[in-house]
């Protein structure tokens, strides 16, 4: 009987895996199983590579490594080859750069059905190259250019010595229960699309989330801890919902030498990669965020790598913020394409209330706690407010519409907490200051 029931919940496991594999387009991979033990102290690069190579010869199939030691250089992945990397199973990279190849650990390159599995961990031991981004970055740990079907579940990478995980021109890639600890970046798409991220708990050195000219992306149910930026984003369609984000950055930004987190989301399309698309259509729901400086960037104007394409719409509920700096800083396009909703939401100012007059190098023109420039339209209702310095909380400036409904301010050293100039259309109802209603003064 017990035989029975342990048959049935193994068919269930597979059953589970392929359905989740099938959403992304994926097949379990068929053919041999090749099991790899570790050798000691020996590089383990050549045996790897045979294995993948000859699984891939016989159509596909699974490398297994076993729990110990393994040391590599890069590795080349192959179609329809899965690498298993069993609980204990320990990859750590040359500290050599000479020992790597196409700026990689592991590589891959117009490929498909590729898949990472199991929980054991790669260690990139953050090797350095004298010749690299900032004159020490070293190879990205998962690199694959023009792949698909892509699956990347289990695994903790560390001490990544450039990005974490760099894709691009992919498509259909599923990353679950991925943890990253240290490095740089962790997830970074440029040109990716019909990705999805799910239970993973990125810290990072740089960016968690970051790329651009991305669509259709979904991320859920993740943790979200950098000393840079939790999203720096450029994406068409994207849903982030149930992720925690929090700062101080447990991972100090290795160029920078600071732990401070920016920001939660920062627009993200730099001009030198010559983007195409624009961003939009943003879904962020049920999230919190906790002692972080700003909780959302987007500066048209002269943003540091923000200007190449605009942002046109975003829709935030159900957000609560605390310990931040700066909710809101927004300075869109002179065509005023970008537009805003936000409800049911709270923000409170960190308790010192240090004062930021810049954000990655650029001025910011105003100190208020939310401001908003060049915008089609804005929505605020059910949110709460809550600041600590003289002065206006909320400013917007030279829009076509904004709706402001059931919002409360608080902040003892404001006799008024809201300025609204240039803007076409506008219906403010329901507002507070310290639970006293106020009339709106236009």
């Amino acid at each position: 009987m017990k035989e029975t029931a342990i048959f049935f919940l193994l068919v269930i496991q597979v059953f589970l895996i392929e359905t989740s594999l099938n959403a992304i387009g994926m097949s379990l991979p068929e053919g041999k199983e090749i099991i790899i033990k570790p050798s000691g102290t020996e590089f383990s690069t050549k045996v790897i590579q045979k294995a993948i190579d000859d699984c891939a010869a016989s159509g596909g199939g699974i490398v297994r490594l076993t729990t110990g030691v393994y040391y590599s250089g890069t590795i080349n992945f192959r179609d329809n080859i899965t690498l298993q990397l069993d609980e204990g199973a320990y990859i750590t990279g040359s500290k050599e750069y000479s020992d790597y190849s196409n700026d990689a650990f592991f590589y891959g390159r117009d490929l498909k059905n590729i898949r990472i599995t199991g929980k054991g961990t790669i260690d990139g031991v953050d090797c350095r190259n004298n010749k690299g981004e900032e004159g020490f970055r070293g190879p990205h740990c998962i690199k694959l250019v023009s792949c698909s079907q892509i699956s990347i579940e289990g695994i903790t990478i560390k001490n990544s010595a450039n990005w974490a995980i760099n894709c691009r021109y992919c498509s259909y890639g599923i990353v679950t229960n991925v943890t990253i600890l240290g490095g740089h970046d962790g997830l970074h798409t440029r040109f990716c699309n019909n990705f999805k991220a799910k239970g993973c708990d990125f810290r990072t050195g740089d960016d968690s989330f970051a790329g651009n000219d991305n669509h259709d992306f979904e991320i859920s149910d993740c943790l979200i801890n950098t000393s840079c930026n939790g999203f720096r984003m450029g994406c068409m369609n994207l849903l982030v919902e149930r992720c925690r984000f929090w700062g101080p950055g447990e991972y100090r930004h290795i160029s920078q030498n600071r732990t401070n987190m920016l920001s939660a989301f920062v627009h993200f399309s730099p001009k030198d990669e010559n983007p195409k698309l624009v961003s939009g259509n943003w879904t962020i729901k049920e999230i919190t965020v906790e002692n972080v400086d700003n909780f959302f960037v987007y500066n048209f104007k002269d943003g540091l790598w923000q200007t190449g394409q605009p942002f046109s719409s975003v829709t935030f509920d159900n957000i609560k913020a605390t310990g931040i700096l700066k909710a809101f800083y927004i300075k869109g396009d002179s065509s005023r394409q970008f537009s805003m909703s936000l409800t049911n939401s709270e923000f409170s100012v960190h308790d010192s209330n240090k004062k930021k007059t810049s954000f990655e190098g650029a001025g910011l023109i105003s100190s208020e706690f939310f401001y908003i420039q060049d915008f089609n339209s804005v929505e605020l209702k059910n949110v709460d407010l809550s600041e600590n310095s003289p002065g206006k909380i909320l400013k917007a400036d030279s829009g076509n519409l904004i709706l402001i409904e059931n919002v409360s301010f608080k902040n003892d050293k404001s006799l008024y907490p809201l300025q609204l100039a240039g803007i076409k259309d506008q219906k403010v109802q329901n507002i507070l200051l310290n639970n006293n209603k106020l009339k709106y003064k236009p």
